[in-house]
């Protein structure tokens, strides 16, 4: 009897934890149904390897929803476009909690959040360390370096333009560099290094390194040389007496420009030059006017100087013409 009593509590005691269990689950649930709870949709112009449907979406690292559906937007959108000319874009649409994303709690309004964007408010793709597995992060950004892919269709949900992650662009970046690898002539590179390596090796080699080594040695002991010398003018007495020399000229020199009489000499210098500078202009007015007549004067003397010049050369030549004695007069007899 004891047995059967300890059974039946046992097994009313599973019965009521199992029943709690099933409460405290509906209560949970129950409230995430009636929890409000907004779409939010963006475009990926580009691979979402590693995202998966319940991936969370965090706002600068909090938790405000989680991914609801990935696909293509040709599936919903550009049905009436041929196939050639669909964009390929990646359609992502996220479950978002508006108590998270708006302050006050209400539902955002497509003009809330198209305001969010126009400040910069993106989304990308971010891993989770080195695992693979990929979150999206709401995050706020420089719209003119990360501006929304182009769309020809009005979203059904809110739109959050996307952005590229750091992945992202770490294989853009690899790719091109790959890419630009390709593209390089590295036979032709390795050809024109080796020419370039067999020429310098060629110039070397013609160098004369004795000539060059006798030249510095020779250019080396006269820089000594000029050190030395120099080391002989610094260390002379007259070099000592220079700064003192030069603090007498220079005081002798401000006693000069400070003596009353400087400034009286410098007057009569000024007045003096005046002076001088109205005789010229009085000269050049005389001479103004007698042109022809000086030009005439220095003609006729030069060549009254080529005249001279002329005789004292034949003097030197001749000098009976200007030694010899007259002839004596002659007497002629009368008949």
């Amino acid at each position: 009897m004891n047995a059967h009593a300890s059974y039946f509590r046992l097994g009313l005691f599973i019965m009521a934890a199992v029943g709690a269990g099933v409460i405290i689950l509906v209560v949970l649930g129950v409230g995430s149904l009636f929890r409000p709870k907004v779409l939010l949709e963006t475009y990926f112009d580009g691979s979402v390897q590693g995202l998966d449907v319940g991936a969370p979406v965090k706002l600068r690292g909090v938790t405000i929803g989680e991914v609801s559906y990935i696909g293509f937007t040709r599936g919903r959108y550009e049905q009436d476009v041929l196939p050639m000319d669909q964009r390929q874009y990646v359609l992502v649409e996220a479950v978002i909690r508006p108590d998270r994303l708006s302050p006050s709690g209400r539902i955002p309004t497509p003009e809330m959040v198209e305001s969010m964007v126009d400040r910069g408010l993106r989304v990308r793709m971010t891993a989770f360390g080195v695992t693979g597995i990929n979150f999206l992060e709401l995050d706020f950004m420089d719209p003119a370096e990360h501006p929304p892919i182009p769309i020809d269709w009005k979203p059904e949900n809110l739109y959050v333009p996307s952005a590229p992650g750091a992945v992202t662009q770490f294989i853009q970046y690899a790719d091109n560099i790959a890419r630009r690898l390709d593209r390089l002539d590295v036979e032709s590179i390795v050809d024109n290094t080796n020419r370039l390596l067999v020429n310098l090796d060629s110039k070397v080699s013609a160098v004369d390194a004795a000539r060059i080594n006798t030249q510095l040695i020779q250019m080396l002991d006269g820089l000594s040389a000029s050190l030395e010398q120099l080391n002989r003018v610094i260390s002379s007495p007259a070099f000592d007496d220079i700064p003192t020399d030069l603090g007498v000229a220079a005081a002798n020199l401000r006693a000069l420009s400070e003596s009353p009489r400087f400034e009286e000499t410098m007057n009569a210098l000024q007045q003096t030059l005046k002076r001088l500078d109205g005789a010229v202009v009085d000269m050049e007015s005389m001479v103004s006017g007698y042109e022809h007549d000086v030009a005439l004067s220095l003609d006729n003397l030069r060549a009254l100087t080529d005249s001279l010049r002329a005789l004292g050369e034949e003097a030197g030549h001749h000098p009976g013409l200007i030694w010899t004695r007259p002839p004596e007069p002659v007497e002629i007899p009368r008949p």
